[in-house]
């Protein structure tokens, strides 16, 4: 049966008044993507929980080893991870993010310890009932932490522990540049379609993405840590990064 609403949007959309039927519309997108954060996106898909243990397993076999190699399989488990969840946003929201990348994951040594950054690029088209899609983006963020290690005065021997800081998460550090618009459609349509993808990335990176990178991080023990960072240094020394 066609919705009511749908007819007002289209008409408004038409009539060039359509601005808060646009709000309603991206609202309700945005109280969907929270309800399914809250529930967990795992309920969706039972695969990212394997995804992540498989991530998990990885990373402490790179630090089995005498010396950290680095590989590109951790890479691809994160790209692996972070495209289900997208895929399980998109069921949720009709913004369609895809063709993740990540570069890499670096440890830079600090006083302190590490600031750890996973970069992500990826494209994202964002869809409206009638119209369809309206805009096309190219997406850029970071995600970022630190990483220390502390003596762990909770143990008699002392050992040591990983101490992780807050993941930041700004939204207006999220990139995203417009490749394709829908021929003819209002500005405030294609702003709309901007502003609501940022809303979602933030939230995803906010509710799902950080929480799931400092639960990786603090599942790895202190040995392996200093290690990470060692393997990263020792490339940037071979590139002549940071000289």
């Amino acid at each position: 049966m066609f919705q009511l609403w749908k007819l007002v949007l289209l008409c408004g959309l038409l009539a060039g008044t359509s601005a808060s039927l646009l709000d309603i519309r991206g609202n309700d997108v945005l109280r969907k993507l929270q309800s399914g954060l809250e529930r967990g996106l795992d309920t969706f898909d039972s695969a990212l929980e394997t995804i992540f243990q498989n991530l998990k397993t990885e990373l402490e076999s790179r630090c089995s080893d005498e010396v950290v190699e680095e590989t590109q399989e951790t890479e691809n488990l994160l790209e692996q991870l972070i495209s289900r969840i997208f895929q399980v946003v998109y069921s949720l929201t009709g913004v369609r993010i895809r063709n993740v990348q990540v570069p890499d994951i670096t440890f830079e040594a600090s006083d302190n310890g590490a600031d750890v950054k996973i970069p992500i690029t990826a494209n994202i088209t964002v869809n409206l009932p009638l119209l369809g899609e309206i805009v096309d983006l190219a997406l850029n963020v970071d995600i970022q932490t630190t990483v220390s290690i502390e003596t762990d005065t909770d143990t008699e021997a002392g050992g040591s522990r990983v101490v992780v800081g807050e993941c930041t998460n700004n939204p207006e550090s999220i990139s995203l540049t417009v490749l394709h618009r829908r021929f003819g459609l209002l500005n405030s349509v294609v702003d709309f379609g901007v502003n609501l993808a940022r809303s979602v990335v933030s939230s995803v990176v906010q509710d799902e993405l950080c929480p799931r990178f400092l639960k990786l991080l603090e599942s790895l023990d202190a040995e392996c840590v200093e290690k990470l960072i060692g393997e990263t240094q020792d490339t940037q020394d071979e590139t002549g990064e940071g000289s």
